[in-house]
């Protein structure tokens, strides 16, 4: 019985494997090292520090969001011109027509 069901346990196994190894911690994730640093402690040795949280002004945050703003109602409103300098030609304005366009 089980050399008639040898693909089966092969493909069990293999999943079992697979699950170990993605579960698994040996691999370098360097999501969570943004927060650090590591220095030279004078010694030879290299320490992790914590990294100071950085501070935002929420002045410079506004006129970010001020300046984000103006920049899409620009998009926005060159974006009309083309669809409406298009309808005038009367070239195809759907979303496909800048690539089938490209190639001619």
């Amino acid at each position: 019985m089980i050399l008639k069901n040898w693909k089966l346990i092969l493909a069990a196994l293999s999943l079992a494997m697979f699950t170990a190894c993605a579960g698994s911690s040996g691999g370098s994730d360097s999501s969570g090292d943004e927060e650090y640093s590591y220095e030279d402690d004078g010694s030879g040795n290299t320490v992790k520090k914590k990294k100071a949280p950085v501070k935002v002004d929420k002045n410079e945050l506004k006129e970010s969001e001020k300046e984000a703003m103006a920049l899409t109602e620009e998009n926005h409103k060159l974006r009309k011109e083309i669809f409406d300098a298009k309808n005038k030609l009367g070239l195809p304005t759907g979303q496909g027509s800048d690539d089938a366009s490209a190639g001619e």
